[in-house]
Parts: C-alpha cells; sequence; structure tokens
C-alpha cells in the first residue's frame, strides 16, 4: 500500500540522507542494506526509538526519514512522526505491518505510507517523492 502524492525525481544536489527509525534491528539493517545498494542515498543514522530518533535528527540533518508508525507503540511512534514535520521539518516515510495505521501517519506529518510487507519496490520513490516536495 503506498498512500502519498505524485512522484518526483531527485534533481542531483548529492546524495539523499535518510535516518532509519525502527524498533526492529532487522529492518533497521535490511533498510540500511537496501539502501545503500542504491545509488543517490546516504544513511546517516538509525534509532530504534523516538528519543534517540530526535537526537540523531538533530545531529546529521536528515533529508528525509523512514519511521515505523508503531515504535515500539503507535502512540510513539505518531508522537514523533509530529516532532519531525511540526518542529524540525523533516520528510518522512511512515512505514507499518498494520495498514490501518496509513490515516493515522498522514494525518501526524507523514508525507507517503507504505506498508512493510512489499515495500522495497516503491520505497526508492517514496524517499525520492518526499525528499523533493
Amino acid at each position: 500500500m503506498f498512500v502519498g502524492g505524485p512522484l518526483m525525481v531527485n534533481d542531483g544536489r548529492g546524495p539523499i540522507r535518510v535516518l532509519i527509525v525502527d524498533d526492529d534491528p532487522r529492518v533497521r539493517a535490511a533498510l540500511r542494506t537496501f539502501l545503500v545498494a542504491h545509488q543517490g542515498f546516504e544513511v546517516v543514522g538509525e534509532a530504534g526509538c523516538a528519543e534517540s530518533a530526535v537526537r540523531l535528527a538533530l545531529e546529521t540533518a536528515p533529508g528525509v526519514a523512514i519511521v515505523d508508525v508503531l515504535l515500539p507503540t503507535e502512540r510513539e511512534g505518531l508522537s514523533l512522526l509530529r516532532v519531525f514535520a511540526e518542529q524540525h521539518g523533516i520528510p518522512v516515510v511512515a512505514m507499518s505491518l498494520d495498514n490501518a495505521c496509513a490515516d493515522g501517519a498522514i494525518a501526524a506529518g507523514a508525507q507517503v505510507f507504505l506498508a512493510k510487507d512489499g515495500c522495497s519496490e516503491l520505497l526508492v520513490s517514496a524517499l525520492l517523492a518526499v525528499h523533493d516536495r
């Protein structure tokens, strides 16, 4: 499931700096490996909780963040989306295994929601879309 606006392309000003936020270290590792294999992305940090994510965002100034909505609770994930959108202006691709989280994620400030199962085909397009907005 992909919820978001029209897709655009990267303008070529260098790699897109990505912050990965997921409480599962295996998911973070898989996302990092996936992004490193695609030219045009630089993973600038990984966090397993909202507190670490905010600290890393301030230290690394990512161009976009990938955030698990259920971090480890939906409340924590949605709160982080609001902080990134409202206080830091960081565009977010929200993800979850639970598609029912999509509307809440978009309402909380995510530009795009992707279902974790099968998101790899859409992740690059989603990151380019939110980064170029």
